[in-house]
């Protein structure tokens, strides 16, 4: 593929597709499938190389459902290369039921020990084997009301289990945090070339506020520059997410948007 994202966070994101998955370019746009995943929203999307305009909407939609054309998902999801909302109008995308989305993306090659470093916490890299269903359960327990607990069950569930894979042929590592060795939060970390991108920051409801994502941060960071060799890290998290404020005493900095939009059949994720 010859052409050259200008977004870091679609950029790192698309680091899964051609692991797990597929990266094809049409020309105009991208499509990005996840194999181990077809109702991955973010996973399985179609990524333009401009922002939309007033007309684009059933263009767009008759493109993804060409292009991703599996019975099994319920979802339609657009992105496009830029970073200023301002360049887009997605007017008749919300009209139709369509979410806009703009996450912050992160980034920093220098890291800060953070004043709410907790030195009770443990912070080792964790065998996915073991602790994959504690990290899905931390995960659940996280997860947004928006969707079912039986949702985000199944979601994290496979989510996880590709993630172990990419760890088994070398991709990558999983951290946890631990408190008097019970794991309470864990991420992980993924890297092409220079660049290592963050995945699923979580840290259980009930050991919030005590320091558990600062550290574990923190240390997985040092681990990833040091151990993985990593030259950049990045991240990206929702506009108003409170953990931004937690990557950043960290030494991370909004360097981009990302802009998204997005509708799903919502009759297949609210059931219990």
């Amino acid at each position: 593929m010859s052409y050259i994202i200008k977004n870091l966070g679609y950029r790192t994101d698309f680091i899964f597709n051609k692991l797990d998955g597929t990266l094809e370019d049409r020309g105009d746009y991208l499509v990005a499938t996840t194999t181990s995943n077809p109702n991955y929203f973010w996973g399985n999307f179609l990524f333009f190389k401009r922002p939309p305009k007033k007309g684009d909407f059933f263009k767009w939609k008759s493109l993804f459902e060409m292009e991703l054309s599996d019975p099994r998902i319920y979802h339609m999801a657009f992105g496009w290369d830029s970073f200023d909302a301002n360049e887009a109008d997605y007017k008749e995308f919300v009209e139709n039921g369509f979410e806009f989305h703009q996450d912050i993306v992160l980034s920093s090659s220098d890291f800060i020990r953070p004043k709410q470093y907790n030195e009770k916490i443990e912070v080792r890299v964790i065998d996915l084997n073991e602790y994959l269903p504690r990290c899905v359960e931390i995960q659940v327990a996280s997860a947004t009301k928006d969707m079912s607990k039986k949702t985000w069950q199944e979601f994290y569930t496979k989510s996880m289990k590709k993630y172990l894979s990419l760890i088994e042929k070398g991709h990558g590592k999983w951290f946890g945090a631990f408190v008097n060795d019970v794991l309470v939060g864990s991420l992980g970390i993924f890297k092409s070339g220079d660049t290592a991108r963050f995945q699923l920051v979580n840290t259980h409801p009930d050991f919030q506020r005590q320091g558990v994502c600062s550290t574990l941060m923190y240390e997985s960071c040092l681990y990833a520059m040091s151990k993985m060799n990593a030259s950049e890290l990045v991240i990206v998290a929702e506009e108003n997410y409170h953990a931004v404020k937690i990557y950043q005493t960290v030494g991370f900095k909004e360097v981009q948007k990302q802009l998204g939009l997005c509708w799903w059949d919502k009759t297949k994720t609210n059931e219990a």
